[in-house]
């Protein structure tokens, strides 16, 4: 039998998103009832939500959409950390900096979800709680994607349904592909009528303990992110090459006709052939595993500093790029650009 979830008026109530629209797709009964006690921390900048779309346009909109639906709530207690959507694996330490002492209950999204970015918020806030020493707050999983295997409390929503799912439509970017008004009703009801609440509509939670290794499960997690980035890069550049562009066009607006390819995988071997034949020369590659190109007018460097000028740095290995601009930078390098934002950009 689910416990009802008790919600005291002195509660302060933290509800953590991977995207704008999980908010309110998940926990938005409970959003729509305490909007008073809540704060709101969505944490990627939901780029990869809209298909072939343009990500720096849909980034836009989606931050449009979050803020219409925080101000129909009255919220002002609202945040988006603006990781880029797919990655945030690579940033569990991104709620490290933010003070998690004073909220009674946080609300995240879970390993459940079949999702690497919701699996990722999860394992943020056991890592900002365990950093920041705090034992005493309750966390609490909802659903988004995929139902809870074991819920252990529910809300009962039927009175904040219509305005659960106003809320989600705010987020019309979104509903296009599913649409989730429709998706978060039915999924009320069934829960409603799994626990027997027949005409009633519930939101369900799990009450989880935030010790335990997962880092199993996180590994695992990271190698399909890092496999689904892979996958998102060679659509937009079969995309692109279809339709007649090319990567040297891009470059070459943004003025770099001499250029370093940093990584030396299939997607930087697929580039330097692409960057023969065009007007903009791959001058070098920066590898710390590869040892020869296989041509004689392309070398391969261990990276470090002082190797010769280039205009720009373009990094293949998408997953790992905010590391290698890091240490790139500090080597001296300028103009370091991931091959994923070369596709993602409006001269695409």
């Amino acid at each position: 039998m689910l416990q009802t979830l008790d919600i005291k008026e002195n509660d302060r109530i933290l509800i953590i998103a991977p995207h704008p629209d999980d908010e309110c797709i998940g926990p938005g009964g409970l959003l729509a009832r305490y909007p008073g006690q809540c704060r709101v921390i969505v944490l990627t900048d939901g780029r990869e939500g809209q298909g072939d779309a343009a990500p720096e346009r849909v980034k836009a909109v989606r931050e449009r959409e979050f803020q219409e639906e925080m101000s129909f709530l009255g919220i002002a207690d609202y945040r988006m950390l603006g990781y880029e959507d797919g990655t945030l694996l690579r940033h569990t330490d991104c709620l490290e900096q933010i003070g998690l002492a004073g909220y009674t209950k946080i609300f995240v999204t879970g390993m459940h979800d079949n999702h690497p970015d919701h699996t990722a918020a999860y394992l943020s806030v056991r890592q900002a709680l365990q950093k920041q020493g705090i034992g005493e707050s309750e966390v609490y999983l909802y659903e988004v994607h995929a139902p809870l295997q074991c819920p252990t409390h529910l809300l009962d929503i039927t009175d904040r349904m219509e305005e659960k799912q106003h809320m989600i439509r705010f987020h019309r970017s979104q509903l296009t592909a599913l649409p989730y008004d429709r998706y978060a009703a039915c999924m009320a009801e069934y829960r409603a009528l799994q626990n027997r609440l027949c005409g009633r509509r519930i939101e369900v939670y799990t009450r989880v303990e935030t010790e335990g290794d997962t880092r199993e499960s996180a590994e695992l997690q990271s190698r399909l992110q890092k496999q689904i980035l892979f996958y998102q890069v060679l659509t937009r550049w079969m995309q692109r090459k279809v339709t007649g562009g090319s990567l040297a066009e891009t470059l070459m607006l943004r003025g770099y006709r001499r250029v370093a390819v940093y990584g030396y995988a299939e997607l930087g071997r697929l580039l330097c052939l692409e960057l023969a034949k065009s007007p903009v020369r791959a001058a070098y590659v920066l590898d710390k595993k590869a040892v020869d190109s296989g041509r004689a007018d392309l070398p391969v460097y261990a990276p470090r500093a002082g190797l010769p000028a280039v205009d720009a740095v373009v990094v293949t290995a998408v997953y790992y790029f905010d590391e290698i601009r890091r240490d790139l930078r500090e080597m001296g390098f300028d103009n370091i650009i991931s091959l994923r934002t070369l596709l993602e950009g409006e001269e695409a």
